[in-house]
C-alpha cells in the first residue's frame, strides 16, 4: 500500500494466462512470481474457462489480491474480451456485441483485448483484432499489449534478439489506439489498462529454443496501477470490488516499469472549491489547474480532446490554461513511452 497524497495508489499485472489454457505454468506458480515481484494484484483471464476460479484459487495471498477471469472470443478467433465477475463462460457461438451486452447484463468488467494488432510477417502470429466498436457495455480497453507489441515488430530476421531481449521493442501504446480511446472519452468514460498477455511461450529460433517473456519478465514490464480513495480491504470480496470500480471509473494509469518506477505518479486538477484525481471530473473550469508530479524528470504531454498541447521536460507540471474537455498526461524518456495516464474531465 502507497499513500500519495490523498489516495492510495496499486499496482499490478493484467491478463495473465495459465496452462489452464495457453500458458506454460500453473497458476500456483504464476502467484508466486507475482509475489517475487511485489505485485498488488494479478488478473488472470485464459482462454473459455473460468476453471482456476471454480478450483478455489482467487482470494488474497498475503498482501496480493488474485482475481479470475477469462478471455472469451468469437468463432472467428477475433473480438477477444476480458471478463470478471461474470456468473460463467458464454456461448462460444455468440457474437461479440452479444457477449459484450451480457457481460454488462450481469455486471461483469468487460475490457477489449490487444483491439487494434495489425501484423502480417510471420503466419504462425496471426493478429486478433476487435472490429466491432459499434458493440455496448464494455468498461475499458487494452491500450498497451506486451505480447502485441513484440509480434507486430517480429520478423523471420530479428527473432533471436526480440527473443533473447524482448523489453527493448516495448515503445508505447499505438498512435491508432489511442485516438480511437480519446475520440470515446469525449462522448463517455472508457478506462485504458496495460495488458501483459503472459504466457511465457517457447519461441523456436534456428536449432534453439526460447522462453519468451518469462513470467517473470512479463511482471518487469508493464502495470495498470489503480487509484482507491481508502486503502485496499483486508476482505476479498470487498478489495475485489475496489479494484474493478477503480478500472470501470477510469481511475488508473500505466506504466512500463522498465524505464522506473512509477508508483509516486500523480495527476490532479483542482479549483478554489473541489479536487479531483484521474477518472474524475471538475466541475468547474474557473481558477482550475492541472498538476502532474512525476517521479523523476522526464518529457511529459499533455493531451486535450486527443490533441497534444504542450510538451516540457520537467518533473513538475502545472498548467491552469483550461478550458473545458477531457486531458490525459504521457511522460516518455527518450523515444520510449513510460507513463500514460487516464483521463481527466473539466466541465
Amino acid at each position: 500500500m502507497r499513500k500519495i497524497g490523498d489516495y492510495y495508489q496499486y499496482s499490478g499485472a493484467v491478463h495473465i494466462h495459465t496452462t489452464e489454457s495457453d500458458g506454460t505454468k500453473r497458476i500456483e506458480d504464476v502467484i508466486s512470481i507475482g509475489q517475487d515481484a511485489k505485485l498488488d494484484f494479478m488478473m488472470f483471464t485464459d482462454h473459455m474457462t473460468l476453471s482456476n476460479r471454480e478450483n478455489g484459487h482467487e482470494g488474497l495471498y498475503g498482501k496480493m489480491l488474485v482475481v479470475i477471469g477469462y478471455e472469451h472470443n468469437d468463432e472467428a478467433d477475433e473480438h477477444h474480451y476480458l471478463l470478471f465477475d461474470s456468473p460463467k463462460v458464454y456461448p462460444t457461438e455468440m457474437s461479440a456485441s452479444e457477449y459484450v451486452a451480457a457481460g454488462a447484463k450481469d455486471n461483469a468488467l468487460g475490457i477489449l483485448a490487444h483491439p487494434d494488432e495489425i501484423r502480417s510477417h510471420l503466419d504462425e502470429f496471426p493478429p486478433y483484432p476487435w472490429r466491432d466498436w459499434n458493440a455496448v457495455g464494455f468498461n475499458g480497453v487494452e491500450l498497451w499489449n506486451q505480447m502485441s507489441e513484440w509480434m507486430e515488430k517480429l520478423t523471420k530476421y530479428n527473432k533471436l534478439p526480440m527473443s533473447l531481449s524482448p523489453r527493448k521493442s516495448m515503445v508505447g501504446p499505438t498512435d491508432r489506439i489511442l485516438k480511437i480511446w480519446d475520440e470515446y472519452n469525449i462522448k463517455s468514460k472508457m478506462a485504458g489498462i496495460a495488458g501483459v498477455d503472459a504466457h511465457a511461450f517457447p519461441v523456436k529460433v534456428g536449432q534453439f529454443t526460447i522462453e519468451i517473456f518469462p513470467y517473470k519478465v512479463h511482471f518487469r514490464c508493464l502495470r495498470t496501477h489503480i487509484i482507491l480513495l481508502e486503502k485496499m480491504s483486508d476482505d476479498f470480496e470487498t478489495a475485489k470490488k475496489q479494484l474493478y470500480d477503480a478500472i470501470s471509473d477510469c481511475r488508473v494509469y500505466i506504466s512500463n516499469t522498465r524505464w522506473g518506477n512509477a508508483d509516486n505518479f500523480e495527476f490532479y486538477a483542482k479549483n478554489d472549491s473541489e479536487k479531483v484525481t484521474i477518472g474524475g471530473t471538475l466541475s468547474n473550469k474557473d481558477d482550475a489547474v492541472l498538476t502532474a508530479k512525476i517521479p523523476s524528470k522526464t518529457t511529459i504531454k499533455l493531451v486535450q480532446n486527443g490533441k497534444y498541447i504542450l510538451e516540457t521536460i520537467t518533473a513538475y507540471l502545472e498548467y491552469s490554461d483550461i478550458q473545458s474537455g477531457v486531458y490525459r498526461i504521457e511522460a516518455w524518456k527518450g523515444k520510449r513511452g513510460w507513463i500514460f495516464s487516464n483521463h481527466i474531465r473539466v466541465s
